[in-house]
């Protein structure tokens, strides 16, 4: 999985491809938390049009759950839109209904639109 952070229009922009994985989506959000524009509570639209999400196990979204509890306090309660392609947000609410939900003050929405994704957001 590849992803490229972008700060534009007072927003944090994550645009992600390549298959997803538990290694590469903590690092990523490694990247975002250490990114210079990155602060407690602040929002994050994803676009995740290009990231293939088939076949993750649920190890892997076990590890990227425990990684988004163990670091809450520093992604705080902010808003995360995420962005795939048309047809696929029932696809990707199938793959985090499994196993055990995170439970933060950040919220999170899925869109099929980047424009519906960042009105959400402002």
């Amino acid at each position: 999985m590849n992803h490229k952070i972008i700060y534009e229009e007072g927003l944090l922009s994550v645009k992600t491809s390549g298959k997803m994985n538990a290694g590469d989506f903590i690092a990523m959000a490694k990247d975002i938390l250490r990114h210079p524009q990155w602060l407690p509570n602040g929002n994050v639209i994803f676009d995740h049009t290009a990231l293939e999400f088939d076949d993750v196990p649920l190890s892997d979204l076990e590890k990227i759950r425990a990684f988004h509890m163990s670091n809450e306090k520093i992604i705080g309660s902010g808003k995360s839109a995420i962005v795939v392609k048309d047809g696929l947000s029932k696809k990707w609410h199938k793959l985090w209904s499994q196993g055990k939900k995170i439970k933060t003050g950040n919220r999170s929405q899925i869109f099929e639109n980047y424009n519906d994704a960042t009105s959400w957001l402002k």
